[in-house]
């Protein structure tokens, strides 16, 4: 008696894929965009908006380094640290009209970029590069004096634990001219610049001049280095308020600004000054009344790392150029070598040995809607990624 063929086992059902999906860890997301190969169902499940929210939550809300952008003569390109480059479509949906050599990397938050027209400084543009939704703004009239240097910062809007899918975002821009300071607000919501801030003066004395390198975001405060690295601008998105700090020690422009303290609600600095990393954070003293009022703050040094033990190189030319918030990651470049230091392991790990990079912009997101980087169902044109 020939014997049945038997049935194929049941397929499982969308619960129970979903929970087997989500334990791939952060870091290995290449994992991810060939699970989303595998069938339309699982496809779909890891495109849906609250398969990103349930990943976010359980792993416990941190989005993972996927890499970092850095500007060139050749324009904004993006290196990946992680398994799988995140970067599948162009900064505008119209890639084949533009030149990408024309966008200059500002900032990534939130899983945004923000961009600037190289070509016409006038021009800024938001860019999702998960959910391919992009912006286009103009600067304020303000803003758009061609001897004006600006630095800007886009953040996410939303309230205390967003999951940052099509949420809405600021873009906080602020510029130096004629020896002031001078701020505004964009909101994605209102679709509009808000009141410029009352413009600070800084002196006439020196360069007074924005670094481009990223500043830091802590609480409701943007912070920029100023005056080749004399002054730190300090931008109270709040209040809509302009103001100047002195940065510790004497570090010239070889710093980052980054949050420091466990729960990031302190400013923190890190310069390199003879080989040495020498890492800052800046604390302050609250009145003992209800509001909590800060009523005195002063720069405290935490540690200072020998990095030629560290890393096992000559560190004479060391430059500190990127931070990632969040998870605690340093970018150190020394000469055409870019490195990893996990600040609170001491771990790490050389990302490039072939490149000389100014300048580290992390970005980082929780992409399981990247599911999408492998999709053709968008005809679009690559950012241009560096192999490692």
């Amino acid at each position: 008696m020939a014997a049945h063929p038997r049935a194929p086992p049941p397929e499982l059902i969308g619960d129970a894929v979903a929970q087997i999906l989500v334990r791939i860890p952060p870091d290995e997301s290449a994992h991810l965009a060939r699970a989303s190969l595998v069938c339309k169902l699982w496809r779909r499940i890891i495109s849906d908006p609250g398969f990103t929210r349930l990943y976010r939550e359980f792993h416990h809300r941190t989005p993972p380094l996927l890499g970092f952008l850095h500007n060139t003569e050749r324009g904004s390109l993006f290196f990946p640290t992680a398994a799988a480059c995140p970067f599948p479509r162009s900064p505008c949906g119209r890639w084949r009209d533009l030149d990408y050599r024309r966008w200059w990397a500002l900032d990534c938050r939130h899983g945004r970029v923000l961009f600037q027209d190289a070509a016409d400084t006038r021009k800024l543009i938001v860019w999702d590069p998960i959910g391919g939704g992009q912006e286009e703004l103009d600067k304020p009239h303000h803003f758009q004096h061609t001897m004006m240097c600006t630095a800007a910062k886009v953040l996410c809007a939303a309230a205390a634990g967003c999951d940052h899918v099509g949420c809405p975002f600021l873009v906080a821009l602020v510029g130096i001219y004629g020896g002031s300071a001078h701020g505004c607000v964009y909101s994605s919501e209102a679709r509009a610049w808000g009141e410029p801030a009352v413009s600070l003066h800084l002196g006439t004395a020196g360069r007074r001049i924005l670094n481009l390198r990223r500043g830091a975001l802590v609480g409701d405060d943007a912070y920029f280095i100023a005056c080749d690295g004399d002054a730190i601008l300090k931008y109270d998105l709040r209040r809509n308020r302009l103001s100047a700090i002195n940065p510790p020690g004497r570090h010239g422009t070889n710093i980052i600004l980054m949050p420091a303290g466990d729960d990031g609600a302190s400013l923190g600095l890190a310069g390199i000054k003879d080989t040495k990393l020498h890492l800052w954070s800046r604390k302050q003293v609250d009145d003992e009344g209800t509001r909590r009022v800060a009523v005195a703050r002063w720069w405290v040094q935490c540690r200072v790392v020998e990095l030629e033990r560290l890393l096992h190189v000559d560190c004479r030319r060391a430059m500190v150029i990127g931070f990632a918030e969040g998870v605690g990651v340093l970018f150190v470049r020394v000469d055409a070598s870019t490195f990893m230091i996990e600040l609170k392991s001491g771990q790490v790990s050389k990302v490039s040995d072939s490149g000389v990079f100014y300048s580290a912009l992390p970005f980082m997101s929780f992409h399981a809607s990247a599911a999408g980087f492998a999709s053709s169902t968008v005809s679009a044109s690559p950012l241009p990624a560096e192999g490692k």
